[in-house]
């Protein structure tokens, strides 16, 4: 067992999710590692979460109820449900966790002992298992590397596989505050991962398969970026315009490659 006297937290952000919600605070109640806490943010869900979620009685849990959701996007408000979160946590390792996905029960353990073996490591991330709960089917992936990314992104894993120490995800926060309001097709992964794959060296991407990932059919990601239509072209172009005003706020240089080009030639024609 990991040093005991190391708080966690568990932010999970939910909106919607009466079929999974239960189960996903059932997940982080029983890990193996007992010193955590956890922040559940309900977006104003118009199903039974609410009603879930507050019978759930447990010390270890502290709840927001928002009132109304802050913006038509899913993407901006899971962003802002992350970073309100954050500010009633106090732990020292923070977990992101989406209401309808879980966690294996050893997870904070391993990735807890993985902080304090390394004190430089500043973000680390587990790899997903994938559910499909309409087939009661798991199945492990991997991720794919790319050969050739510079100045696009890498592949990267689901919001739900990310762990931060504290004071990074505070700076990480503060120089993505820039994108608070805008990109609206862009979730919390995405966003993090690429500022972290440029300009954060100390990271950590595992090959242990902690995290079950699933694949709810009426989540915004399946719905609409399955397939490459355009709303996933769409979505692409908002990558790409990130990447760049990332880069010029870190007066950095940013070379566009022919997928940019590309990419802004098919949101300009469709």
């Amino acid at each position: 067992m990991v040093q005991k006297n190391i708080l966690a937290s568990i932010l999970i952000n939910n909106f919607n999710n009466q079929e999974y919600i239960n189960r996903c605070l059932k997940s982080c109640l029983n890990q193996s590692y007992r010193n955590f806490e956890i922040i559940i943010h309900d977006d104003c869900s118009n199903d039974k979460s609410i009603n879930i979620i507050k019978n759930i009685k447990n010390k270890r849990i502290k709840k927001i109820f928002n009132k109304s959701r802050k913006f038509n996007s899913s993407a901006l408000n899971q962003f802002n449900a992350i970073r309100k979160s954050f500010l009633k946590s106090k732990g020292e390792i923070i977990f992101i966790l989406d209401g309808d996905d879980q966690f294996l029960k050893n997870k904070l353990n391993l990735i807890i002992r993985k902080f304090i073996q390394n004190d430089k490591l500043n973000f680390l991330q587990d790899n997903p298992v994938y559910f499909y709960p309409e087939q009661n089917l798991k199945v492990q992936r991997k991720l794919k590397n790319k050969t050739f990314v510079l100045h696009t992104w890498p592949y990267f894993n689901t919001t739900s596989t990310m762990v931060f120490r504290r004071s990074f995800l505070k700076k990480l926060l503060i120089d993505l505050n820039f994108s608070y309001k805008d990109y609206g097709l862009m979730f919390f992964d995405a966003r993090a991962f690429i500022y972290i794959y440029f300009f954060e060296k100390n990271y950590l991407c595992l090959r242990k398969s902690l995290t079950v990932y699933t694949q709810n059919i009426y989540g915004d990601t399946i719905k609409n970026y399955e397939k490459k239509n355009l709303n996933w072209w769409a979505r692409r172009f908002e990558y790409h315009s990130y990447v760049k005003k990332l880069f010029l706020k870190k007066k950095k240089f940013h070379f566009k490659f022919i997928d940019y080009y590309l990419t802004y030639l098919i949101k300009v024609l469709f």
